[in-house]
């Protein structure tokens, strides 16, 4: 066997061809990045990501979409997911590694708080597209260290990367990444399953389909229903064969622990809507098939007259469910209708993927 001399600095070690094994590129897999006694970063293999099972929602469609913007753009692209845990952002962040992987792309995982100049460096000396990957961004780095990251992403260096951040709360992210097309391209929130996907997963997984409306009325009650819930809640319906609502008697699913929900409240009043003015009761927090719904009203056209009425509604009184739209239609004994309209995260979202 051939000896080899191979140098580092001023240092030459004695070593085989073979035990060098040189690559002229990266191969396509994960790795994480790690640093030696000396301070030097090298780059560590991993297990690669799988996904289990069929895909739900729009993670195919956002995995595509994103791996051909990033292949067109001729820089760095930033990508940030957010939302809460189980809410289908680090399943997309998997599937871009497993669809850029077979197109020969690597993963660079980043699980500790790397910054300042040697890190970037490091970084853009891997010369070849690849994917770099912030798991938790908000979580491992705290304020200061994210503005080191700003220039990471400002797209300065000449080597093509695709950043993509997790995280749990946007408003613990830098704001100069907010609103930068040129450090963040995409911002995708993941803020709850939509009817159609929680129907797609039922018809495909719940053994008695005839409970699927109830499950999506009662996702409504949640601030985010996310995939989590939904696969637990199925398990443990198709386990002992009952009700959604059995199911999340026991489950670690409540709605009040993810956040009061609010609602629009619209009141008709012997066949005439009561205006928006003359409610004092515009906006109710709460959960409605559980919860009494007090709306307070102004009964007087006199402006200094500020005789008012109230209207207690219970779960009694709930006539009818819109899952799709969110509200919750009362009618109560005496003829009073009241709807109330789930406000909805008011930030755009590009949909789920799970």
């Amino acid at each position: 066997m051939s000896s080899y001399y191979l140098k580092s600095g001023n240092t030459f070690r004695v070593s085989s061809k073979e035990a060098m094994d040189l690559h002229e590129l990266l191969p396509a897999g994960n790795y994480v990045i790690k640093q030696d006694n000396f301070g030097a970063f090298f780059l560590e293999e991993i297990d690669s990501f799988e996904i289990k099972g069929k895909q739900y929602g729009d993670q195919t469609r956002n995995t595509t979409r994103i791996l051909n913007t990033f292949l067109d753009r001729p820089n760095s692209t930033g990508v940030m997911l957010t939302g809460e845990k189980g809410s289908g952002k680090t399943m997309l962040a998997k599937s871009l590694a497993i669809s850029a992987a077979k197109q020969g792309i690597p993963t660079i995982v980043i699980n500790a708080a790397w910054c300042g100049d040697k890190f970037n460096s490091f970084v853009q000396s891997i010369e070849q597209p690849c994917i770099i990957l912030f798991d938790e961004f908000e979580k491992v780095y705290n304020k200061e260290e994210q503005e080191y990251i700003l220039t990471l992403l400002d797209g300065v260096f000449p080597s093509k990367k695709l950043f993509v951040l997790t995280c749990n709360d946007k408003w613990r992210v830098d704001d100069h990444m907010r609103n930068r097309p040129g450090r963040i391209y995409y911002m995708l929130d993941f803020t709850g399953l939509d009817q159609q996907f929680i129907i797609e997963y039922c018809e495909d997984n719940l053994k008695n389909k005839s409970h699927i409306e109830r499950i999506c009325n009662l996702a409504n009650l949640f601030d985010q229903f996310n995939f989590d819930m939904l696969k637990a809640l199925v398990e443990e319906m198709n386990r002992y064969d009952e009700s959604p609502e059995d199911s999340l008697r026991m489950l670690n699913t409540k709605p009040e622990f993810g956040g009061k929900v609010k609602y629009n409240v619209e009141l008709d009043v012997i066949g005439s809507l009561v205006p928006k003015e003359d409610l004092y009761t515009r906006e109710w927090v709460g959960n409605p098939l559980k919860d009494e719904v007090h709306v307070d009203y102004r009964i007087s056209a006199d402006q200094e007259d500020w005789d008012h009425e109230e209207i207690t509604f219970s779960a009694k009184d709930l006539k009818k469910i819109e899952p799709s739209d969110g509200k919750f239609i009362f009618i109560s004994e005496s003829g009073e209708r009241l709807i109330l309209s789930r406000i909805r995260d008011t930030y755009y979202s590009y949909g789920h993927a799970f």
